[in-house]
C-alpha cells in the first residue's frame, strides 16, 4: 500500500512538472512577443532594465533548436518518467502494448502469441472503426468550415497540406503527451475515469495558453486548433477500447494527414478562399503548445 501511494505521488509530481513547464513557456513567450515584433527599435531607447528585457524578449530560437526543445518536452519528459520515475509511469497505462512473435518451441508461449495477436486484431478493428467515423466527421467539419470562410478575406495563416513526415511527427508528439497526461489519473481513478480526467487536464493546459485562446477568435486559424481538440477526444475514445498507443499514433497520423489535405484541396479549389498567411515573428519563440 505504501509503495502504491508513493507511485501515485510520483506520477502526479511528474505530471505537475510537465504542466508547469508548459504553463510558464507559453505565457512567457506570449508576454515577450511584443519585443520580438519590435525588433527594429533602437536599443538605446528606454532604461537599462527595459533594454535588457527587450534584448531577452526579442531573442529568437532557430528552427532546429525549437524542434529540440519540443522533442525534449513531448518525448523527453514522459521517457524520463518511464525509465527514472520509480514506477511513476506504467507502460500498460501509456498504451505500450507489445507485439509477440511466434516461437518454434510452441507450447504455452505459442498460446501467449495467439492471445496477443487476437488482442491486436481486436484493437485493429476498433482503430479502423474509429478512423472511419472520426475521419468522416472531421472531413465534414473541414468542408463546412471552408464554406463558411470562402467569402471571408483573411491574412491569418491557414492550415495547408502537411507533409507526411510532419504529420507523423506531430502525431507522435501529441499521442505521447496525451498518454502521459492519462497515466497519473488512471493510476488514481482507474482506466475509464482516469482517461477522461487526463483529457480534462489537457484541455485546462490548452486553455491556459494565450495563443490557443487567441486562435479560437480568429476564423482563419481556429480550424487547426479545433481539429487537434477533436483528435484528442478521438484518441481518448480509442484508448478506452484498445489501450494501444501504437494504433493511436497511426490513427492520429492518418487523420492529420488526410483531413489537412482535404482542407487544403478544398481551400485551393475556391477562388474566394483566403490566401496563405504570414508567419508572425513571435512564432519563433512560440511554446510547444502542448494541448
Amino acid at each position: 500500500m505504501h509503495l502504491l501511494r508513493n507511485a501515485t505521488q510520483e506520477a502526479w509530481l511528474w505530471l505537475a512538472g510537465s504542466f508547469l513547464a508548459a504553463l510558464l513557456w507559453t505565457n512567457l513567450s506570449y508576454l515577450f512577443a511584443p519585443w520580438v515584433e519590435e525588433e527594429g527599435t533602437a536599443e538605446t531607447s528606454g532604461s537599462l532594465a527595459e533594454r535588457i528585457v527587450r534584448r531577452v524578449g526579442g531573442a529568437r530560437l532557430s528552427p532546429s533548436l525549437f524542434q529540440i526543445l519540443r522533442i525534449l518536452y513531448y518525448v523527453g519528459i514522459p521517457a524520463a518518467a518511464l525509465f527514472w520515475g520509480r514506477d511513476a509511469v506504467v507502460s500498460r497505462f501509456l498504451g505500450l502494448q507489445p507485439l509477440l512473435l511466434p516461437d518454434a518451441s510452441g507450447g504455452a508461449q505459442g498460446a501467449d502469441v495467439a492471445a496477443n495477436w487476437s488482442a491486436w486484431l481486436h484493437d485493429l478493428g476498433w482503430a479502423a472503426a474509429v478512423t472511419a467515423a472520426s475521419g468522416g466527421l472531421l472531413a465534414l467539419a473541414s468542408f463546412t468550415q471552408h464554406i463558411a470562410l470562402s467569402t471571408v478575406e483573411t491574412e491569418e495563416a491557414r492550415d495547408g497540406r502537411l507533409p507526411p513526415s510532419v504529420a507523423a511527427r506531430e502525431a507522435l508528439y501529441h499521442e505521447i503527451h496525451w498518454a502521459f497526461y492519462r497515466n497519473a489519473p488512471i493510476v488514481t481513478f482507474g482506466p475509464y475515469w482516469g482517461s477522461w480526467i487526463g483529457l480534462l487536464l489537457i484541455g485546462v493546459q490548452a486553455a491556459a495558453n494565450p495563443r490557443w485562446r487567441q486562435s479560437l477568435g480568429d476564423p482563419g486559424a481556429a480550424w487547426p486548433t479545433l481539429r487537434r481538440a477533436a483528435t484528442a477526444v478521438v484518441s481518448t475514445v480509442l484508448f478506452l477500447h484498445t489501450q494501444n498507443l501504437w494504433l493511436a499514433f497511426l490513427v492520429h497520423g492518418l487523420l492529420l494527414g488526410t483531413v489537412s489535405g482535404l482542407y487544403h484541396s478544398s481551400g485551393s479549389a475556391s477562388p474566394g478562399s483566403a490566401s496563405p498567411g504570414r508567419v508572425s515573428p513571435a512564432s519563433k519563440t512560440a511554446a510547444p503548445t502542448p494541448e
